[in-house]
């Protein structure tokens, strides 16, 4: 687990904080979430210079924006989470604790409440909204966006989804040169798909560390590689490890 944080600047108005993921259906590599926070008045001027959906940007925009987020921001908050907490993890629950996580340390950062926080939706909104009224008090005194599609929408979940993606991008490229690891790390991916046969072929007791090896699709195609997620382990609490001890004792950098 490694969470990054870029140098904090002064804003002279209200700052937005958008939150969007990267690498959450792939059957390889890490899920990273990100946290942008951005001066209301830099919106505009992101938006102008090209900031949208990461998904409708090509790779090298993608890493051009990213540098140009990371120049403008207040605060860039990333989480990297491997597949090792993926497959301990239910889901939802993996993203809602990291995304308390990330904006508690926010708002101890930038010492002032937001004007604004949005967020990507991850599962029924209400669901969200309620887990983070509980765990955040100070949220309620916060205009709270959870919305589907919010990166098509909002020019600062936007800038938090080129974030995610350059990250995972440069994560998986990282596999290929070390692993030759193929395609882009989906099930739907055929390159992906080949590459996982023949590494189970060679190897069938072995699966590679960055494999999330409770995607059923393993089951298929390299079955020993494959296990059940433990369902008290996805629900339960009480006397259990939970996600967020995991990121604080992960290294923080930036």
């Amino acid at each position: 687990m490694l969470a990054g944080f870029v140098e904090m600047r002064t804003s002279n108005g209200g700052i937005v904080i958008g939150i969007d993921e990267a690498g959450r259906g792939p059957i390889i590599g890490p899920m990273v979430i990100a946290l942008v926070a951005i001066g209301e008045q830099v919106l505009a001027e992101l938006f102008e210079l090209g900031v949208r959906d990461s998904k409708e940007l090509s790779p090298r925009k993608r890493r051009a924006l990213k540098d140009i987020i990371l120049d403008k921001s207040n605060l860039v908050i990333y989480v990297i989470i491997p597949p090792s907490i993926i497959d301990r993890f239910n889901l939802n629950t993996l993203e809602y604790e990291t995304i308390e996580y990330m904006l508690s340390r926010a708002y101890t950062l930038l010492g002032i409440l937001p004007s604004k926080i949005i967020i990507d939706a991850i599962g029924p909104i209400n669901n969200m909204r309620n887990y983070l009224y509980r765990r955040l008090q100070w949220i309620k005194r916060v205009p709270l966006i959870i919305e589907p599609k919010a990166d098509a929408k909002h020019v600062a979940v936007s800038a938090a989804s080129i974030v995610a993606k350059v990250i995972r991008d440069a994560e998986i490229e990282k596999l290929r040169k070390l692993y030759g690891v193929k395609g882009s790390g989906y099930p739907t991916d055929t390159a992906t798909l080949e590459w996982i046969i023949e590494a189970y072929r060679r190897d069938p007791k072995n699966p590679p560390w960055f494999i999330r090896r409770t995607w059923s699709t393993l089951k298929h195609i390299a079955p020993s590689w494959y296990m059940e997620k433990n369902a008290s382990l996805q629900h339960s609490r009480v006397k259990q490890t939970t996600l967020l001890d995991y990121i604080k004792k992960g290294k923080e950098s930036g």
